[in-house]
């Protein structure tokens, strides 16, 4: 995979960004971004988290039923229904994605957590979801906080029950660039397996890092940004998609699927929902 210049952009607008505070998608709003979405090249748009929000499988479904090149994604927590939830919104997808998160920062827990049941965990819910969708991502949720040997156990127990993309997010926004670089230096250094799947990052704005730990994240191998146009998300936002386009764009290194022509529009888009 390291060889491989294509990076795959991944857009949360539609799930992370929507919990931007005072942001809300009418079903409506949803199709018209994601038919932007796809129109300027976006290879993945994760859409919503069904097992928590109702309303998100009719978002999902009616995505699904206009998008036919971006692969469609519904994010899914560790309960077997949660899974369930996201299998069926994603039926009528062309190309279906199941983003799968567990929680591998063991010590935010008020419980004490037992390693091998966390393990366990992650291994069925992979091989649940691996054949209801096309394809299954895991997210190791809180990876910049958790314990480095666990966290290398947890991603090489989900490389081998199927995922076929790897997501290390900083969840909290809380990693200095050397330190993100440093921690997938020595998941690549020591998980083999990382070679023969996609390697992902998903990071948080908290500190204003969001761009530079994405884009740093390439030259280890990683090959799949997750992002949002505008930046949106969760308390300060995530890696806004302009800016990892343009710094892509500047590094002979690699290339996107992204027609950047189309940034300033859906962002106007987005902007005159948000705010009339």
């Amino acid at each position: 995979m390291i060889d491989n210049p294509s990076i795959i952009i991944f857009d949360t607008t539609l799930r992370d960004g929507e919990l931007t505070p005072g942001v809300h998608f009418t079903r409506e709003n949803k199709v018209k971004i994601a038919q932007q979405l796809e129109e300027m090249g976006v290879d993945t748009i994760e859409v919503g988290y069904p097992g928590t929000y109702t309303k998100d499988i009719d978002d999902i479904i009616a995505v699904s039923q206009v998008i036919k090149n971006s692969t469609i994604c519904a994010l899914a927590g560790s309960q077997e229904a949660e899974i369930q939830q996201a299998a069926k919104a994603l039926e009528k997808a062309d190309k279906s994605c199941i983003n799968i998160y567990t929680l591998v920062n063991l010590n935010s827990s008020s419980k004490n957590v037992d390693k091998n049941s966390v393990l366990s965990t992650i291994h069925q819910q992979i091989s649940q979801a691996k054949n209801s969708c096309s394809l299954v991502q895991w997210t190791a949720f809180d990876a910049t906080r958790s314990e480095i040997n666990f966290l290398g156990e947890a991603v090489q127990m989900a490389i081998e029950s199927g995922a076929k993309i790897i997501s290390i997010p900083d969840s909290l926004g809380v990693a200095e660039p050397e330190d993100f670089y440093h921690l997938l230096e020595n998941l690549y250094q020591n998980i083999p397996q990382l070679q023969q799947v996609t390697v992902s990052v998903h990071c948080h704005d908290d500190f204003g890092k969001a761009v530079e730990n994405s884009l740093l994240a390439l030259n280890l191998g990683v090959r799949q940004i997750e992002c949002a146009v505008n930046g949106l998300g969760a308390r300060k936002g995530n890696a806004n998609l302009g800016e990892i386009i343009d710094k892509i764009k500047s590094h002979q290194s690699y290339y996107t699927s992204i027609n950047s022509h189309f940034i300033p529009k859906i962002s106007e888009l987005i902007n005159n929902i948000m705010y009339g």
